[in-house]
């Protein structure tokens, strides 16, 4: 026993240790500032000074070996001040001129229009662990190319801070809205400036890796500043870019895309195809473009777009197809009515209405819409009428199919009819087949869905465990039935049973019955909550696993000794 304690007791104490290593931080900010100045002039300066101190290998040779700096070398300047390494013993390690390399942003790639952008990548040198990462630049933008000063970023950073200043400076006679969402943490505002804002904010944590982690809900502290009089008057700066109805080049390709569709269905289907899978899709947000849209006449011969340009474009050709089509803009339902920039949009889509149902479309996506997803954290004003406010009520998610299965012992034809919600624009599974496999006298049959539905989403992957708010896109309502007509040589061996899980977050229904060679299978869904909170969320992955379950979407049947 005391040789057996001797041998235990260094691995329990590395098991231990193993356990405190985990859950420490990867690298810590001692110090971060950011400050944002807009001068009388309508020049701005982005000043940006941070001390990183790493603790992990994969903190030095990955998460933190390089910043990554974007700018528009045509209207703004960039001045690096100082970057250098302090190793552990105190040695300075200057980054050589070799370590600042610029290279054309990922996301300019493949749109010329765009590729003048510039992105200093900054190579951080003399790494080891415990060495602290310096470095202080400033963006200087010319009078001129950004309209006002327009903020919204997520303050949460992905290793804990310290110390975390941020400054907002305008002229005093500028208009000024500032909120900082999902956090308490109150602005000392300057005596001598009323417009200059000083968050000082101790010991900010790591912002949380759990997947699904948003600012609509909740749990993203989300700085929010904008010079604009009225979110109205920020919107009337995207609306004078939009094309005009009647413009010649939208007209004639909506003509050529729409030949021989006599329905708004089949119009709709065919525009929203074209700009999503012809037109391609260059990831540059507002503020990189300088808030600046190119007009559709341009887009078209180029073949892509940003968001806001397909955005612009898939609008165009609905209305010179004659479907009245109307751009909304999303914003974080806890902004006040009529503040905020345009940097603080969450999404910008086209709300369209054909054959009596409501469309909310986004031209990144023929599935379900981003614009559907969340509705719940969101907030809506119309980019076609600027500031008017748009109720938007989710499109409906019911899918409510059923499944005709006739089995033979080596394969199960399947025919299917039913119907799915507007909020996806998935082809409608029909007709197929499943080859069935012999395993030593058994076969295993696969229930079929639909690939829209919540099963196909990682939630039944989760970790067991979370400690934020989990928002949903949308509440979940499936209904699969099932007639399975068995040949001869065949035979059940699952029993028949009926589960039940009712729980504050839904309920699901799983139940398989027998009735000589048919088999009836019968499996309903449904959420009853958008926002998963920390304390309801093993009752949803409860719902979610049992869901997902192969076990739970197949049946086990016994071939005859003929079949075998």
């Amino acid at each position: 026993m005391k040789t057996a304690h001797r041998i235990i007791t260094p691995f329990f104490c590395l098991f231990v240790y193993a356990l405190q290593v985990s859950a420490a931080p990867e690298a810590e900010y001692g110090k971060l500032s950011k400050t944002y100045i807009l001068h009388e002039d309508g020049s701005q300066e982005f000043h940006y000074r941070m001390e990183l101190t790493l603790f992990t290998h994969t903190a030095m040779n990955a998460t933190y070996g390089e910043s990554f700096i974007v700018y528009n070398p045509r209207y703004q300047e960039l001045k690096i001040h100082s970057s250098y390494t302090r190793q552990k013993d105190g040695t300075i390690v200057t980054t050589p001129e070799n370590a600042f390399v610029e290279v054309l942003p990922s996301q300019a790639a493949g749109a010329p229009a765009y590729n003048h952008l510039k992105e200093m990548i900054v190579v951080h040198t003399g790494l080891e662990l415990g060495a602290t990462i310096h470095l202080d630049y400033s963006i200087l933008t010319k009078p001129g190319y950004l309209p006002e000063l327009d903020i919204c970023e997520a303050i949460g950073q992905t290793s804990p801070v310290k110390d975390y200043t941020l400054t907002v400076e305008v002229p005093a006679d500028k208009p000024l809205f500032y909120t900082l969402l999902n956090s308490s943490a109150q602005p000392v505002v300057s005596k001598a400036n009323p417009n200059k804002l000083v968050w000082h904010i101790r010991d900010l944590p790591a912002a949380s890796r759990e997947p699904e982690v948003s600012a609509p809900g909740g749990d993203i502290p989300l700085l929010v500043v904008s010079t604009y009089p009225t979110a109205t008057e920020a919107l009337k700066t995207l609306n004078k870019q939009l094309t005009p109805q009647g413009n010649m080049p939208l007209l004639s390709l909506s003509e050529t895309i729409t030949e021989g569709k006599t329905t708004d269905t089949e119009k709709r289907l065919a525009i929203l195809s074209h700009v999503t899978d012809h037109i391609g899709y260059s990831r540059l947000n507002l503020r990189e473009t300088g808030f600046r849209i190119r007009p559709s006449d341009e887009v078209i011969p180029s073949a892509y777009g940003t968001e806001m340009e397909k955005v612009n474009l898939l609008a165009g050709l609905l209305e010179a197809a004659g479907i009245p089509a109307e751009i909304v803009a999303s914003f974080p339902k806890h902004l006040p009515v009529n503040s905020g920039g345009l940097s603080a949009i969450l999404d910008i889509f086209v709300k369209v209405v054909t054959d009596g149902k409501t469309y909310l479309l986004t031209p990144t996506r023929k599935n379900l819409s981003e614009a559907g997803r969340y509705t719940a954290g969101k907030r809506y004003l119309s980019l076609t009428n600027p500031g008017k406010e748009v109720t938007v009520e989710a499109p409906s998610t019911a899918i409510d199919y059923e499944y005709t299965i006739s089995v033979t012992p080596t394969q199960a034809d399947i025919q299917a009819k039913g119907s799915m919600g507007e909020a996806f624009e998935y082809a409608e599974p029909g007709t197929g087949s499943q080859a069935l496999k012999n395993y030593s006298g058994y076969t295993i049959l696969a229930l079929p869905d639909v690939p829209a539905g919540i099963a196909h989403r990682p939630y039944s992957r989760y970790n067991s465990r979370r400690s934020t708010n989990l928002l949903l896109p949308y509440l979940a309502n499936e209904r699969y039935r099932y007639t399975i007509q068995l040949a001869e040589g065949l035979e059940l061996s699952t029993p028949d049973y009926v589960k039940t899980i009712d729980n504050p977050v839904g309920k699901a229904v799983i139940s398989v019955k027998q009735n000589d060679r048919t088999i009836e299978v019968v499996r309903t869904l449904e959420i009853k909550q958008q926002l998963i909170p920390p304390s309801d969320y093993a009752s949803f992955r409860h719902l979610m696993t049992e869901w997902a379950d192969p076990a739970n979407n197949q049946l086990l049947l016994e071939r005859g000794a003929e079949s075998r």
